[in-house]
């Protein structure tokens, strides 16, 4: 007995609602001591959203990226505090929906409030609050470990700048990681000419998940990381001007 095809037609009606959201970027600015250089400026960013809530279940994002916005609120409190500023300005920037596309670094980019082009560099911190653990590699393992990402694209000179403000901090730095170049907000400044680095944990199991807490964080880590780049950007504002990198990575999903 052969079974007979039969034809069905299905009509879907669905629903939509638009609803405007304000999902703003959070900016601060550091004034350079020097009248004549304070017009140019560092950036140091981080992404501060997560995944928030989808269905019942919360995602903390207590790494990714609650560690960088904490590092980077205690680089900001640290040079405010410093009665000693840099010559040139920084530019601290919170960046709102990166987990959405990188979004909010890409807004600001089109959309700068100050020139581009008196851009020193951009310092990006993504996910430095736990210790890197995947394939055979331990969390133990990367008590000291972070990945240094993008420094080493085009021109050299802030990867040595950043190596030589390691010296007071002891990373040990690991460049095996670069295929997440194109997944944080560094990219859009690397598109716009700016010498970038970025500062990457690495990944663990907790990664995008609700399991994401604050309780499995390194906060010696963070601080560290606030450390290192705190001397960076204070020598990249006392250097000026990195030569433009010339290499173009291939876009990413956001990180």
């Amino acid at each position: 007995m052969v079974a007979k095809e039969t034809e069905l037609s299905i009509k879907i009606e669905l629903r939509a609602r638009e609803q405007p959201m304000a999902v703003p970027n959070v900016l601060a600015w550091l004034e350079g001591s020097d009248p004549e250089l304070r017009h140019e400026y560092v950036v140091i960013g981080a992404h501060l959203d997560h995944l928030g809530t989808r269905g019942d279940a919360v995602y903390p994002g207590a790494d990714d990226n609650g560690s960088g916005s904490t590092a980077i609120l205690n680089i900001a409190k640290a040079m405010s505090l410093n009665p000693v500023k840099p010559k040139r300005s920084v530019l601290f920037m919170w960046f709102a929906a990166e987990e959405m596309g990188l979004l909010g670094s890409a807004h600001y980019v089109a959309n700068p409030l100050l020139p581009l082009e008196n851009m020193v560099c951009m310092l990006n911190i993504d996910m430095v609050g736990r210790n890197e653990e995947k394939g055979n590699e331990t969390a133990e393992e990367n008590e000291q470990t972070l990945h240094l990402v993008g420094s080493q694209k085009g021109d050299q000179t802030l990867h040595e700048l950043i190596l030589e403000a390691n010296k007071h901090v002891n990373f040990t730095f690991e460049f095996d990681e670069e295929g997440v170049f194109g997944r944080s907000d560094q990219i859009n400044f690397f598109r716009k000419g700016t010498s970038v680095a970025f500062l990457f944990g690495g990944f663990h199991p907790d990664y995008h998940r609700t399991s994401d807490e604050p309780s499995k964080i390194n906060y010696r880590k963070i601080a560290s990381a606030a450390k290192l780049f705190y001397i960076s950007a204070f020598r990249a504002a006392e250097h000026g001007p990195f030569p433009v990198p010339e290499e173009e990575p291939a876009e990413k999903a956001s990180n």
